[in-house]
């Protein structure tokens, strides 16, 4: 809005420009032209313009717009005695029938009249005649480009592509020169992510979109997804690679980034089929040895932040007195115990080795589970649509329709929710070796860059029953058999054995060592 003072005694009035994004400047629409025109137009008919209301890139199909909000709460108010809004062409100020209307009424109340450069209204049956006449047509010019605009989309959604605003997970491209979406390489995981969460009936939704918004789920402003838009995003088709718009549903060109069976699960655990598969959760990111640490006299460690004068401090404790350890000190020492069990790259080479030959045959059981339940779930879908035949066919009624299906629906639900919270089957065996490889290259570089739920499982995963810690030292009385190899491979490699090898089983034993 700019402002512009003049100390003449002629009749006040207002310019009102807009432009709805791209306009073409030779049509005359531009803002520097059509605020030119308004000036002319009150030079010339003694108006004396007192402010000018520019609105840049908003539609004239409502009024909710903010400059044009201004003008009216301006024209409202008797001390700035307006009399007319001047403005460029009708459609400029509205481009609804009904919404020029009341705009027209609402101005009339105040005592101001409309002004348009380009179409000239009197006061007379005629003038109002042809004003009502250029309303209708600037709406049905724009009824008509909103039709082409739809009968676009709709060629466009058949032809599988979708030219919405991309959801969150996706970004809007262009593929051969056309339009369409595709998923985002940082966005798109966590999606899918989310959606198994929910498919294995775990969590409740509300502790989901919390879980996923600390992993990184956010719109694109960056801001977190509200309860509202995340329910939405749950139960929006296009993450399976279908377009559902205006009634119709067709099959998209762009990549899917959930399979259909776990958008159809997610959709069962949101109407609430069933009871919450319920996991305590106790880990905390801020002080991820709490409960694996234990002291000589048995007490489990447990962690907290401390208010200070000036800050709150982070600190692990036993109970009792004297029991306080800095959390990130008593984290370095535990980094530096957990250290002494890398491996060098010999034992290294050796070992993937062995992994690669035992893998396959160790997920056997896992992956014959898997299969069991996909037959399952075929077996039950395809019971599905023969007891929906039996039904068009009268051989059995619509009463026993909805009993079978609920009690099919029920099966179908627990084995959709058994098979998202099975680890996954297909794994890429070579990445999970190169993980353990760094894991064992650097142990503790690894636990220290990973998030609260990796972190706990590897330290249970390097010792099976915890740590015991003793005179500041770490300890413990069971190691994982993966470390014990370490030796094992020596031997295999040499009469001479490695001696910062296995651990001793005993916790004495292993707190001398430590001490080296």
């Amino acid at each position: 809005m700019n402002e512009i003072n003049y100390t003449s005694q002629k009749k006040k009035a207002v310019a009102y420009c807009r432009v709805s994004s791209k306009e073409q400047v030779e049509e005359g629409n531009s803002l520097s032209t059509q605020e030119k025109i308004c000036k002319d137009y009150a030079l010339k008919n003694e108006y004396e313009i007192t402010q000018i209301y520019i609105e840049q890139g908003e539609s004239a199909k409502t009024t909710d717009r903010t400059e044009l909000q201004k003008l009216l709460t301006y024209c409202a108010d008797k001390k700035n005695a307006v009399k007319a809004v001047i403005i460029y062409k009708l459609d400029r100020l509205s481009r609804n029938t009904d919404d020029y209307s009341q705009l027209r009424l609402l101005l009339k109340r105040y005592g101001v009249e409309i002004k348009s450069t380009s179409e000239h209204f009197e006061n007379t049956p005629v003038g109002r005649f042809m004003e009502n006449t250029m309303s209708n047509i600037a709406q049905f010019d724009n009824d008509i480009r909103s039709e082409r605009c739809a009968g676009g989309m709709k060629d466009a959604m058949r032809d599988g592509r979708y030219v919405w605003m991309a959801p969150v997970g996706y970004d809007n491209v262009k593929v051969g020169g056309r339009s369409t979406i595709a998923p985002n390489e940082i966005m798109a995981p966590i999606i899918k992510e989310t959606f198994s969460l929910m498919a294995s009936n775990t969590y409740p939704t509300e502790e989901v979109r919390r879980m996923m918004i600390k992993r990184g789920l956010c719109n694109r402003k960056g801001k977190p997804l509200c309860k509202a838009y995340f329910y939405k995003l749950l139960t929006n088709e296009v993450f399976t690679g279908w377009i559902v718009k205006f009634g119709e549903r067709h099959k998209g060109t762009f990549e899917p980034i959930i399979p259909e069976d776990i958008f159809y699960q997610v959709q069962r655990v949101l109407k609430g089929k069933a009871k919450k598969n319920s996991q305590h959760i106790t880990d905390h990111p801020d002080f991820p040895l709490r409960r694996f640490v234990i002291n000589d006299n048995g007490k489990k460690l447990t962690g907290s932040w401390s208010s200070g004068r000036k800050q709150k401090y982070p600190f692990y404790r036993f109970g009792g007195n004297n029991s306080n350890h800095n959390r990130d000190e008593f984290e370095k020492v535990f980094m530096t115990y957990v250290n002494k069990f890398c491996f060098d790259d010999v034992k290294l080479k050796r070992l993937k080795e062995l992994v690669k030959e035992n893998l396959v045959k160790a997920t056997f059981e896992q992956r014959k589970d898997a299969e069991r339940l996909k037959k399952h779930i075929s077996e039950l879908t395809n019971k599905q649509s023969g007891i929906i035949k039996k039904n068009l066919d009268g051989v059995i009624s619509d009463n026993v329709l909805k009993q079978q299906l609920a009690m099919i629906e029920n099966e179908l639900f627990e084995a959709n929710a058994s098979l998202a919270s099975m680890p996954n089957t297909e794994t890429n065996y070579e990445e999970a070796i190169d993980f353990l490889e760094k894991y064992l290259k650097n142990p503790s570089e690894i636990w220290r860059k990973a998030k609260i739920g990796v972190k706990v499982k590897l330290q249970w995963f390097q010792f099976p029953s915890g740590l015991v810690f003793q005179n500041n030292f770490f300890g413990t009385t069971e190691m994982c058999c993966l470390f014990k190899t370490k030796d094992a491979i020596s031997a295999s490699q040499s009469t001479i054995v490695d001696p910062s090898g296995l651990e001793p089983l005993t916790s004495s034993v292993q707190m001398r060592r430590s001490t080296r």
